[in-house]
């Protein structure tokens, strides 16, 4: 399936969660453990990921989180989704500066 020119692909909450989510530097972010989806239109919001412990720390803990203490993820800081997905550091701190 093709919108505005990029390739969209379907991914089942079940094949995304366990994965492991790295930036595009190399940071460990963590594991996806759920998704949060707009009920109306169907697109994810955001990942829910259980935070590694390490480097990443001062980063994740700039974020929202959700009520068991879990990190939210924006989606569209994802770059892709393969057997890992991968986000974009830089977008990552452009929305936490913005948004935290």
């Amino acid at each position: 399936m093709k919108k505005r020119g990029r390739i969209m692909a379907r991914y089942s909450v079940s094949r995304l969660a366990g994965k492991p989510i790295i930036t595009d530097k190399g940071l460990m972010l963590g594991e996806v453990t759920d998704l949060v989806v707009d009920e109306i239109t169907g697109k994810m919001i955001s990942l829910v990921v259980r935070s590694s412990r390490g480097a990443a720390d001062a980063l994740l803990q700039k974020l929202k989180k959700d009520r068991k203490g879990n990190v939210l993820i924006p989606y569209s800081t994802v770059k892709y989704i393969r057997e890992m997905i991968v986000v974009d550091e830089r977008l990552l701190k452009v929305y936490i500066a913005t948004k935290g």
